[in-house]
């Protein structure tokens, strides 16, 4: 029987009729409508597992008396075949008399035939994973093209998933006037397009089944080339891990950072729009704000991307710029301001500069990049990550409001030196508002960060693989699965550099396997697999009590859960009151640094901790929970330690 056939579910209906019910009477014993009962039984759908067990609850009938033993559309969707294609139809189409014929003829020859409509008969659990599955079992995807398709969801869902596995589209004809209106947008390439709305005899079927028949006996002939003994020698090297785990790339990443291209030139080109205002005396400010959602590699673009292109002389003349060490602003933007310009001023002491900058005329950032500059033509760029901390970590308004009010003076100064280049989380970008000449500043100079398409994403994931120090291969369909499971989700990047870099460190020579994928619990799981796979193997429960204090203290909590950010701490703020905690504290952040959920760094001299990257506060349950249980004591912790650091000032 072909999974298309509507076949009736006559003993449904017949244990409905016992029980003196009608479809509406056994609708509402389910919680469900009249129309979902009257398509089970008309065989249209079949139930879901959930409706399979109430059903029969309901009648008292097993589920052979009932009719829903059906086959099990995961065992059919992995049965290994050689001859299986996918059928991408608008339900419209499907039941096209054109489209009927075609399964007919196709079934005849032992073509196995998987479709949208037969998923969805079948009343799959997770339709999406289902369609993944069909298409990954299918050899080749055949595209009715109409008008109804193009506008298809269904359509749409199961060409974009035949292109993340790249597997080979042949688009059928069937009816509309112009090819562009019967094809989805962005639908990518076909091998091949049949146009039969003038053919409707048996020829055009044989033509069909032998075109798939060749496709097929070419598959079978082909064989994969063995390595070349270069390639082997090269296969012996250990490979360098390309992938940056949840940390950002920075400029000298630059060589492993792919699929921002576009992005690239985009901020490349706004600045430099900017910069020809500037001379022109036309009213603008040298700045750039990189806004996006957290996860969607703002800062990455622009450490490993924007200031390395300009460091090559992206722009006339920028190649002779001073590029300031980037910088986060933290509790307290002034002192980081100064640490970044001193660095550049040996012989003024970090008073002197600080002095500076403290000057009530807010024009000491300009004046010292205009010291630093050693041409007129020389500009001094000045990048702030992380530009929500302004509003979120700074402590005194007093100071938030004077270090505003530098950058503003520094970034308006006709044909001034300073650059400013900025990130900026778009869930704050309400912020500035309440700054009014900065919001202003940043609404006209700002870039949004948008999600990777899947060309983009693929540039990720291969490009690093095959740099000549790495010579890195993917087991079966592990790629696509990678791009299956990021696809359209927001904040997913450094979810997919982590499982990347978990990946690397379980491969199997020089390939990244299925088995350590699955182990690591996908993309989705691998964050959260990690961090409470490190949690539970500490040795013991004192030290999983230092590991919650740890990761409340390097958290922001904010307001509400949107709000929550990550903060960066000194390491000597980990020194506790008991020498033995003080050890056991020391213990617990070098095994999260190991487990890469944790980073050190060292900022001016200082050594700080911070959590890797927000993903890990988003991703895993059991800090969430910590979080949720003690919001207002990390409120009230926060505000000591910030107390106490100002004090020892």
């Amino acid at each position: 029987m072909s999974f298309e056939e509507n076949v009736p579910n006559e003993q449904l209906r017949r244990a409905r009729h016992l029980k003196g019910w009608t479809q509406s009477e056994l609708a509402e014993a389910l919680n469900t409508d009249f129309e979902t009962v009257s398509r089970w039984e008309r065989g249209t759908t079949v139930p879901s597992a959930y409706f399979r067990e109430k059903l029969c609850s309901v009648l008292d009938k097993t589920p052979e008396e009932l009719g829903l033993i059906s086959p099990n559309i995961d065992e059919s969707l992995t049965i290994s075949t050689s001859r299986c294609v996918f059928l991408a139809a608008a339900y419209a189409d499907a039941a096209h008399e054109f489209t009927t014929r075609l399964k007919a003829h196709l079934q005849a020859q032992g073509v196995t035939v998987l479709s949208n409509r037969m998923l969805h008969k079948q009343g799959v659990e997770n339709p999406k994973k289902a369609l993944q599955t069909a298409i990954r079992t299918a050899q080749i995807v055949l595209l009715i093209a109409s008008p109804q398709a193009r506008s298809s969801r269904h359509v749409q869902q199961a060409l974009q998933i035949a292109g993340i596995y790249r597997s080979p589209i042949y688009a059928i004809w069937i009816d509309g006037e112009s090819w562009q209106e019967c094809v989805p947008k962005d639908s990518g390439e076909f091998v091949a397009t049949i146009d039969v709305r003038e053919q409707h005899g048996l020829q055009v079927f044989a033509e069909i089944v032998a075109m798939l028949e060749e496709i097929w006996l070419a598959s079978d002939d082909t064989a994969a080339a063995a390595p070349s003994t270069n390639e082997c020698a090269e296969l012996l090297l250990e490979p360098r891990n390309p992938y940056k785990g949840l940390k950002a790339f920075h400029c000298e990443d630059r060589d492993d950072f792919f699929g921002r291209d576009t992005l690239i030139d985009h901020l490349t080109e706004s600045l430099r729009e900017s910069l020809i205002a500037d001379e022109k005396h036309v009213q603008s400010a040298r700045l750039l704000a990189v806004v996006g959602p957290s996860g969607s590699g703002k800062s990455s673009a622009v450490m490993a991307g924007l200031l390395p292109r300009l460091q090559a002389g992206g722009l006339s003349g920028s190649q002779q710029w001073l590029h300031l060490d980037p910088m986060i602003p933290g509790a307290h933007p002034l002192e980081a301001l100064t640490r970044t310009f001193a660095e550049h001023l040996p012989d003024r002491s970090l008073k002197m500069v600080r002095e500076d900058l403290d000057d009530e005329s807010s024009r000491g950032l300009h004046l010292l990049a205009n010291y630093l500059s050693k041409l007129p033509e020389m500009r001094v760029v000045l990048f702030i990550d992380q530009f929500e901390e302004v509003f979120t970590q700074t402590i005194s308004e007093e100071e938030r409001q004077h270090f505003l009010d530098l950058l503003v003076t520094a970034v308006t100064e006709p044909q001034g030196p300073t650059i400013l280049i900025l990130t900026l989380r778009a869930d704050f970008y309400d912020r500035p508002m309440h700054y009014p000449e900065l919001f202003q500043l940043i609404e006209t100079h700002h870039s949004f960060v948008l999600p990777m398409d899947l060309k983009q994403l693929r540039e990720v994931i291969e490009k690093p693989a095959g740099l000549p120090d790495v010579r890195l291969t993917f087991e079966g369909d592990l790629e696509s699965n990678l791009l299956f499971d990021v696809q359209q989700q927001v904040g997913t990047l450094p979810l997919l550099q982590f499982t990347l870099d978990q990946l690397f460190q379980r491969r199997s020579g020089h390939q990244l396997t299925l088995q350590a994928y699955q182990e690591i619990g996908g993309v989705k799981g691998a964050v959260a697999k990690q961090a409470e796979t490190t949690y539970a193997e500490l040795p013991s429960e004192d030290h999983r009590k230092l590991a919650r204090a740890l990761f409340l203290r390097l958290i922001v909590p904010g307001v509400t859960e949107q709000d929550t950010t990550s903060r960066h701490i000194t390491l000597s703020e980990l020194i506790l009151s008991k020498p033995k905690e003080t050890v056991i504290m020391e213990e617990v952040t070098r095994t999260f640094t190991a487990a890469r959920l944790l980073t050190t760094n060292t900022v001016a001299g200082v050594a700080t901790v911070e959590v890797s990257h927000e993903a890990v506060i988003r991703e895993w349950t059991r800090l969430s929970d910590w979080l949720d249980e003690a919001r207002e004591d990390v409120h009230r912790q926060q505000s000591v330690s910030e107390a106490a650091a100002e004090w020892a000032r």
